[in-house]
């Protein structure tokens, strides 16, 4: 049996006429009337009642037509599906986002406003066949191997309080914080062990009187003047209060490393560029108006 025959049938059993169903099918009337009956005899049941002028649907006809009704209607709305399928991939994106979380989500939102047409699938895992883009971090110069990855620098500012005797210094020395209490994210975060080993490097381990994974919560407590903080510039943003100001650190300079790598899957999808590029390109923008600053 074939789909063919099936289409055949269908089309048959809509008239109950062998001349108006070659017709529409545009095929000779002998022809379908010969698909019928190897469709019949490959069933080993009738499908009509025939008589001289006029066939009709008996009861086997009449269940095989109930049953065929809804699997070529599902059959002939594949295309579309596969099309809509094809559609929703290709304007999907899927981020690993295991650094500058913020500064991406910022990204989506701005990207989002002049395509709204595309969707976003965030995790913070190990990156796998699924993901198209991911954001990473490294320190110094670790070794990283991957041709389709984008390296950017990024500085650590210390954010104090408008209060504090740092706030009217135009930089900071590590060495001074020695002794200030710091807010810190927890050490299930990356960023956390590049902040202690700046400190380590200037001779003394952070007095941490706060620490979480939420970089909102480190955020809104130093914003609101509790201690002090590294703040990654790039990735978190300008502080936009006079509670507290940010600092450069000038000895040592802070800095890491912003890693966005595309994945070969991923450069296979137009949007997925679109967006690789406007993420670049626009923490290199930052980056330009930090400096001059």
């Amino acid at each position: 049996m074939e789909l063919l025959q099936f289409r055949y049938f269908m089309t048959a059993a809509k008239y109950e006429n062998m001349t108006k169903a070659a017709e529409e099918l545009h095929i000779a009337q002998p022809a379908l009337s010969q698909s019928i009956k190897r469709l019949e005899t490959e069933l080993g049941v009738e499908l009509f009642d025939r008589s001289k002028h006029r066939i009709a649907l008996n009861e086997h006809g009449k269940l095989l037509e109930k049953r065929l009704r809804p699997i070529l209607h599902s059959i002939d709305s594949l295309p579309m599906e596969l099309q809509e399928s094809q559609y929703s991939t290709s304007h999907l994106i899927r981020l690993n986002l295991m650094a500058a979380s913020s500064y991406v989500t910022n990204c989506i939102i701005g990207y989002k406003s002049i395509r709204p047409d595309v969707s976003f699938i965030l995790s913070q895992k190990k990156p796998d066949d699924l993901i198209d883009i991911s954001v990473s971090t490294i320190i110094g110069d670790m070794p990283f191997h991957d041709d389709h990855t984008v390296v950017l620098e990024e500085e650590f500012f210390m954010a104090v309080p408008a209060s504090s005797r740092f706030a009217s210094q135009p930089y900071v020395r590590l060495s001074d914080m020695a002794h200030e209490d710091f807010i810190s994210l927890d050490k299930s975060r990356l960023i956390r062990a590049f902040c202690d080993s700046f400190c380590q490097s200037a001779g003394f381990t952070p007095h941490i009187i706060f620490e979480s994974d939420n970089p909102e919560s480190v955020k809104n407590l130093t914003v609101a003047g509790m201690g002090i903080a590294f703040w990654p510039i790039r990735s978190w943003g300008e502080l936009n209060t006079k509670s507290a100001v940010l600092l450069p650190i000038r000895d040592p300079i802070c800095r890491r490393k912003v890693l966005f790598t595309i994945y070969d899957h991923g450069q296979k999808n137009p949007a997925v560029r679109d967006f690789y590029r406007y993420l670049c390109t626009h923490f290199q923008i930052g980056e330009r108006q930090t400096a001059g600053e």
